[in-house]
Parts: structure tokens; C-alpha cells; sequence
């Protein structure tokens, strides 16, 4: 019986030993990873190559009766990789910076760009009064966390909630670099508009103007509401690209405008949403490629139906594949607003 027990405490020792000489090899290769991943964005943009980066700001005015302000950045540093004939961009560091009434929150996400697994987290909080939080988490190669590391019993987090916030990037992350992919073309509806075709495009014309006076307090106001986010990217075997999207908002988002830009290519568009239903009421575009200029406008009437088409080109299609890129961009901001976890 004592030669059992012996047995068994041999192996229990054995086991743990082994196991612990995993982990220590696997924090040892997330050290690594970190230190190769810091290089990498210091080089980012330098030598001669483009920068390969995004970054979505957003300013929100929460509740204007008792203002709320919270100002948030979320920066991604990305890998353009290549499965067979196609190229997916991957990232592999994620940076978070959160600031409302006074609290701070700075966040970085290490990934594994092969398949976007989260390898390692670290968040430092601060609130208003001095109070410091720092943690720091280690995942094994099945988002196991195997290792934390707090400078207080007063976490905030734990390992299973910091990879639920990486994911939750991870999500915007994919959104935006997938607009107007995701959502399905969507049929013609056969309800007949209550409005007469003039009359609807005077009234969109009128919203237009509204939205654009809108925005132009906005940016002027002390705490604006808005989301920017800005890529930088090779794109497509194509000369270094820059892609900016502006994206106003109260309650809900009533405008966003998107201009992508490089050497050989430039594209401006605009997408007006109704004040009651949010619907895609109007969408403009403005190409220029190789010396020639493309315009295309869509009114829309209430059922989503294209009333109006006002091109110089003949490639058009009643706006279905700018209904599918708003789709998307509400579906993103809804994400971004309403399932935060934090």
C-alpha cells in the first residue's frame, strides 16, 4: 500500500513538473512573440514600406442631462497574409486607450496572425482618485489562460473576461475590413411608395442639408460625437492605400462619409440615413481613376427601393451595393456602441 501511494505521488510530481516546464516554455515564446511584435510596429510605415495599420477613435456624449464623455481609441497593427490565391489582412497587435471623467484604461492585445488567437493580454486602470490597477495574462495555443499577474487583489479583470474583450476587437476588427461584403443584396420590395417621386427627393435633399448642418456643429462642439477610423494598407497588389471613414452620430447614426485614397486611385462617398427608421435614404459617389471621373447618386424611397439614378457612367445598379456597405456600417456601429463588454 505504501508502495502504491509512493507510485502515485511520484507521477503527481512528475506530471506537475512537466506540466509547469510547459508553461514556462510557453510564457518564455509569448516573451519572445511580445519583443518581435514591438519591433515590428516600430518599423512600422519605415524604410520604404507602407504602414500597415488602423485605428478606430471614438468621441461619445453618452447622456447630455448628466454628461457622460468617453473618448476611446482601439489601434491595430496588421499582417497582410496570403491562404492560396487569396490575401487576408491579420492582425497581430491590438492597443486599447479609454479615458471618461478623469478614469484611464490602456490595454494591448498580443495575437497569433496565423489565426488571430489571442497569445497574451496586459491593462493598466486608473480612476479618478489615484487607484491603479495592473494585470497581465498568459493563453496557451487554445486561449486557455494559464498564467495571471496582478499588482492588486482588486483585479478588474480576469483571463476569461480579457479574452472576451480581445475577441470583441477582433470582431470590429473583421467588420470593418469586410464592408459591404457581409450583408446580402436584398430584394426590391413590391410596397408602392405614399410619396410622390418629387416630392421625396426634395424631402431627401432637405434631410441631406440638415444632416450637413449637423455635422458642422458637431465638429465644433466641445464633446462631438463621431467615429473615425483610418486604415493604412497595401491593398490589393495596389500602391499604399489610405482609407478614411467618418461616421456622425446622436442617438443613432444619421451620416458617414468614406474616401479612399492612393497613388493611382481615389474614391469619395457619403450615406444619408432617415430620421425615423434609419433606412438608407441617399448615397453619393465621387471615382477617380486613370483620368477619368465617375459620379453616381441614389435616392431611395421608404420601402428601400431606388426611385433615382444620376451617373455619368453606365455601370450602375440601383444602388444595391451601397445598400449592402450601409447595412454593414450600422451593423458595425451598433457592435461598437452596444456590445462593448466594457
Amino acid at each position: 500500500m505504501n508502495k502504491l501511494i509512493a507510485l502515485l505521488m511520484t507521477l503527481l510530481v512528475v506530471t506537475t513538473a512537466g506540466a509547469q516546464s510547459g508553461k514556462d516554455a510557453r510564457i518564455k515564446e509569448i516573451r519572445t512573440a511580445y519583443s518581435q511584435a514591438k519591433k515590428k510596429i516600430e518599423q512600422n510605415g519605415k524604410g520604404a514600406k507602407s504602414r500597415k495599420d488602423m485605428s478606430i477613435q471614438l468621441n461619445n456624449l453618452d447622456d447630455e442631462d448628466v454628461p457622460l464623455y468617453t473618448e476611446e481609441s482601439i489601434d491595430y497593427y496588421f499582417d497582410e497574409i496570403s491562404t492560396g490565391d487569396t490575401k487576408t489582412l491579420q492582425p497581430y497587435f491590438i492597443v486599447e486607450n479609454w479615458t471618461c471623467h478623469g478614469h484611464v484604461r490602456y490595454r494591448e492585445i498580443l495575437l497569433n496572425p496565423k489565426n488571430q488567437q489571442v497569445m497574451f493580454c496586459y491593462m493598466k486602470g486608473e480612476t479618478d482618485g489615484g487607484f491603479v490597477v495592473e494585470s497581465r495574462y498568459y493563453y496557451d495555443t487554445k486561449g486557455k489562460c494559464i498564467e495571471e499577474k496582478h499588482n492588486t487583489h482588486n483585479s478588474w479583470t480576469d483571463g476569461a473576461s480579457e479574452k472576451e474583450n480581445a475577441d470583441y476587437y477582433l470582431k470590429l476588427f473583421n467588420m470593418v475590413n469586410h464592408m459591404g461584403d457581409v450583408s446580402s443584396p436584398e430584394p426590391g420590395s413590391k410596397k408602392k411608395s405614399t410619396t410622390p417621386k418629387a416630392q421625396r427627393i426634395k424631402d431627401i435633399r432637405s434631410i441631406y442639408a440638415q444632416a450637413k448642418d449637423k455635422i458642422a456643429k458637431n465638429e465644433k462642439a466641445e464633446m462631438p460625437n463621431n467615429i473615425l477610423i483610418t486604415i493604412h494598407d497595401l491593398g490589393d497588389d495596389m500602391p499604399p492605400r489610405t482609407t478614411e471613414t467618418n461616421m456622425y452620430f446622436d442617438k443613432d447614426c444619421y451620416f458617414i462619409s468614406n474616401h479612399i485614397s492612393s497613388m493611382s486611385f481615389d474614391s469619395y462617398s457619403e450615406y444619408l440615413f432617415a430620421p425615423q427608421d434609419k433606412s438608407l435614404i441617399f448615397s453619393y459617389t465621387k471615382a477617380k481613376e486613370e483620368g477619368n471621373e465617375y459620379e453616381w447618386r441614389y435616392y431611395f424611397d421608404e420601402n428601400g427601393n431606388c426611385i433615382e439614378t444620376k451617373s455619368n457612367s453606365e455601370d450602375t445598379d440601383d444602388g444595391i451595393v451601397d445598400k449592402r456597405t450601409a447595412k454593414d456600417f450600422q451593423a458595425f456601429f451598433k457592435t461598437l456602441l452596444d456590445e462593448n463588454p466594457y
